[in-house]
């Protein structure tokens, strides 16, 4: 039911049955659109006041439910303020974590929570920024206070804030995937939109995610998102392969290994397909690709099924994403197939120094906020 109304909200499903739950859930969409516009308009005309933290926040969202590539560019975003001299912390929610406290899940030297207790995306921005504390929270400002009076940070960088206006932030920055900017235009639950476009107003820029060249046209996107907010800045980013790895391990491996035989490809993520062109841009040969839902925890029988449809159909190797690797029971461990985590970041095109500007200006020439 979940996977027929998900093809529903993003219109791959049609014909006479998926008609009345159209219907259905375009009503919903009304009040849940007045819901979010009411709120909105309450923070906007400060009736609903947004809490202070003593640093700078940056908050890195997007307007979809998920798929638009964020996670890399919280890890670009922190990089980028850490190479200026910025301190940096990053606040997460933790969806789907095992509790709702605020916890502080690596100092910028360890890694102390594991991905069930931190959830799967801050774990993997805990690994790709070693440097940088992370600290997880159902309630953002008060795990944003966490990471100030624990680290003393020049800068927070928010994980999927945008619309969690509770906190105050400095600078908003939306992500919109390439080929798939608003969805179908719909909010939810009939489409993957969490508020309208025009909330572009509020952002202080846009970054576009999985842009390339040979199959997306520029002046279309900054049209598409100029119709909504004329005059925002827009910058374009890619995803790029950061590595191959074993799963559980830090050892970089030849990815020339994606090229000796065919591969079963899995993931759990939003936007499988992004995962499928990435290994084909590596010259992998993709024998099958399994599908989960986003954030899928596996189970060791699920696992040993995979395993083994992935031999009927002549694999010769098993590669998944970080966030699949997080969500592995413990200890396990495929018993014929080799195994390999396919590392992903994303990388701004071009105009580095003006998006730097945007969230940290004069930073690179007074080495102060």
């Amino acid at each position: 039911m979940r996977h027929y109304i998900e093809d529903i909200m993003n219109d791959r499903k049609s014909g006479f049955g998926a008609f009345p739950v159209r219907i259905f859930l375009q009503m919903a969409s009304v009040p849940y659109g007045m819901a979010v516009s009411i709120r909105n308009y309450l923070y906007n005309k400060k009736v609903y006041k947004a809490l202070d933290v003593p640093c700078r926040v940056v908050s890195i969202g997007n307007l979809s439910v998920g798929g638009t590539g964020k996670t890399p560019v919280t890890v670009l975003t922190a990089r980028l303020l850490k190479s200026s001299g910025c301190s940096v912390a990053v606040v997460s929610r933790g969806y789907g974590r095992s509790g709702k406290e605020p916890l502080i899940v690596s100092d910028g030297r360890k890694i102390f929570a594991m991905p069930q207790e931190a959830g799967d995306e801050p774990h993997i921005i805990a690994s790709s920024v070693p440097d940088i504390p992370v600290v997880v929270g159902a309630d953002r400002y008060r795990a944003a206070r966490l990471a100030f009076e624990r680290f003393r940070p020049d800068v927070i960088v928010l994980d999927d804030g945008f619309q969690h206006r509770r906190l105050y932030r400095n600078v908003d920055i939306v992500t919109l995937d390439a080929e798939n900017l608003y969805g179908n235009e719909h909010l939810l639950p009939r489409g993957i939109l969490r508020e309208s476009p025009y909330g572009l107003r509020r952002a202080k820029a846009v970054i576009v995610t999985r842009f390339r060249e040979k199959t997306c046209r520029r002046d279309s996107i900054e049209r598409m998102i100029r119709y909504y907010s004329r005059e925002i800045p827009v910058f374009l980013s890619e995803h790029v392969p950061a590595g191959l790895r074993k799963p559980g391990t830090a050892d970089p491996e030849d990815t020339g290994i994606l090229k000796s035989g065919r591969i079963a490809a899995m993931s759990n993520i939003v936007n499988p397909e992004s995962f499928r062109q990435m290994i084909l841009t590596l010259g992998g040969d993709i024998a099958v690709h399994h599908v989960l839902p986003d954030h899928h925890r596996y189970t060791a029988e699920e696992l040993d099924r995979i395993e083994r449809e992935s031999l009927d159909d002549g694999a010769g190797l098993i590669l998944m994403t970080a966030k699949d690797e997080r969500n592995l029971p413990d200890a396990f461990r495929f018993k014929s197939l080799p195994s390999f985590v396919l590392d992903i970041e994303a990388v701004l095109i071009e105009k580095q120094d003006e998006y730097l500007d945007i969230i940290a200006p004069g930073q690179k020439k007074t080495g102060k906020l």
